[in-house]
C-alpha cells in the first residue's frame, strides 16, 4: 500500500501540509475546523457497506414532512468522504434505486439531507473502514392517500453502487383503500421502486421457467414479484419437459419413491411423471422417510425441523444455475419458501427451452 498524499490536493483551495499529512480547512462559526485528508491507498480498493438500521415512521399524512434516518457500516478498505468533505477522494451518497437513479417520492427543495432529487448526503465528512456512517434527511410525503416502496443504495460516485447493502423505505401516506393484510402482502411483493397501486393481488399468479437460463420468475399479471436461480433436469438423461402445466399437488415434503429416495420439501407437482418443483433435497435416512411418512399417513404435519437440521446434499448446493437434476426442478431453501406460499393450487406454469 501506498499513503495516499494525493499531489492534487495542492491546488484545492484551504488545503494545507503538517507534519507529513495532508489536511483541508473547513470554515466554521468560530474558528477554523482542520479536516485530515490522507489515508492509505491500498493496491486493491473495495468498496463494501453493511445496512444497519433504518429509522423513520411508518405512517404520514399527505404532504407532510418527516424525518428519516439511516445507518449503514463501511466494510470496505477505503474511507468515504462526504460531498461536504473539502479533502478529494471517494464520495458515499444513498442513491435512489430500483428503477435506478429515479427522481425520489419523497424529495422536496424544502426537505433537508439531500444533495439532488436522487441522491442523499452522509452526515459525516470522513468514514473510516469499519465505522458507521448515518445518513439524516427529511422526506415530504405525497398529498395522495397511498402506501409507497422506494429503494435506496449506497453508492460511490463516479466507482460502484454497493447493491447488497439496498433496502426499502416503506411510507404509508394518509388512509390507503388496502386493508393491513393486502398492505403487508404487497409490502412483501413489490420490488421496484414506487406506489404499491401498481401491484392488483387479484391478477392471476403464474410461474414462468426458462431452462436455457436456469431462471424462474413469480407473476401476478404481468408484474414480476421474484426471480429465482434454479437447477432444472439434465437435458440429456432427465430433461424437465417444456410446456404449460398447473400446479395440482402441494406437499410440505414429500419421499422419493426411487433411490435415493430424496427428502424433497415445498414440493409442488406440475406433470404427470412426478416432475415438480421443489427445495434442494436431502437424503436423510430411513428412519427419517418413515417417521415423515407415518406423519403424512397420520394427516399430522410435518415439523420442518425433521428434515432441514438433517444434512443437505451438499453437492445440490453448487448445481443451482446448472441443469443437472432428475427432472424436477429445484431452487434454494429460503427461494423455494417464498413461492411454496405464492404458488396455489391451479397456478400456471410456462416452461420454455
Amino acid at each position: 500500500m501506498k499513503r495516499a498524499l494525493l499531489t492534487g490536493i495542492i491546488g484545492i483551495l484551504g488545503s494545507v501540509i503538517l507534519a507529513g499529512n495532508v489536511y483541508a480547512l473547513q470554515p466554521a462559526n468560530t474558528g477554523i475546523k482542520r479536516e485530515m485528508c490522507g489515508f492509505d491507498w491500498p493496491d486493491e480498493q473495495k468498496y463494501d457497506a453493511k445496512l444497519v438500521a433504518v429509522r423513520k415512521k411508518l405512517t404520514v399524512d399527505p404532504g407532510e414532512k418527516f424525518e428519516i434516518k439511516v445507518f449503514l457500516k463501511n466494510m470496505g478498505n477505503m474511507p468515504w468522504f462526504s460531498t461536504d468533505s473539502a479533502c478529494p477522494g471517494p464520495r458515499i451518497f444513498l442513491g435512489t434505486d430500483k428503477e435506478r437513479d429515479h427522481a425520489s417520492f419523497i424529495y422536496a427543495e424544502s426537505a433537508n439531507g439531500w444533495a439532488a432529487n436522487n441522491r442523499i448526503k452522509v452526515d459525516q465528512l470522513r468514514v473510516e473502514p469499519g465505522e458507521i456512517a448515518s445518513f439524516s434527511f427529511e422526506g415530504v410525503a405525497p398529498k395522495t392517500d397511498e402506501a409507497y416502496k422506494e429503494y435506496f443504495t449506497p453508492m460511490i460516485k463516479e466507482i460502484q453502487w454497493m447493491d447488497g447493502a439496498s433496502f426499502a423505505i416503506e411510507t404509508i401516506v394518509g388512509e390507503p383503500a388496502e386493508n393491513a393484510a393486502s398492505l403487508r402482502k404487497k409490502f412483501s411483493y413489490v420490488q421496484t421502486s414506487g406506489p404499491l397501486s401498481m401491484l392488483d393481488l387479484n391478477g392471476e399468479r403464474s410461474i414462468y421457467v426458462d431452462l436455457s437460463d436456469q431462471w424462474l420468475k413469480l407473476k401476478i399479471g404481468d408484474y414480476v414479484v421474484r426471480e429465482f436461480p434454479v437447477s432444472s433436469g439434465h437435458p440429456v438423461t432427465h430433461p424437465t419437459p417444456p410446456g404449460n402445466y398447473t400446479i395440482d399437488l402441494k406437499q410440505e415434503v414429500r419421499i422419493g419413491s426411487k433411490s435415493p429416495y430424496y427428502i424433497m420439501p415445498n414440493y409442488m407437482w406440475f406433470r404427470t411423471g412426478g416432475y415438480g418443483f421443489h427445495a434442494l433435497p436431502s437424503l436423510g435416512s430411513a428412519q427419517l422417510r418413515g417417521k415423515i411418512k407415518s406423519l403424512q399417513a397420520a394427516g399430522k404435519p410435518v415439523p420442518t425441523s425433521l428434515y432441514k437440521d438433517d444434512v443437505l446434499w451438499n453437492e445440490a448446493l453448487d448445481h443451482i444455475g446448472r441443469p443437472v437434476s432428475h427432472g424436477c426442478v429445484r431452487l434454494l431453501p429460503n427461494d423455494s419458501d417464498f413461492m411454496f406460499n405464492f404458488a396455489d393450487i391451479g397456478t400456471k406454469v410456462t416452461i420454455v427451452r
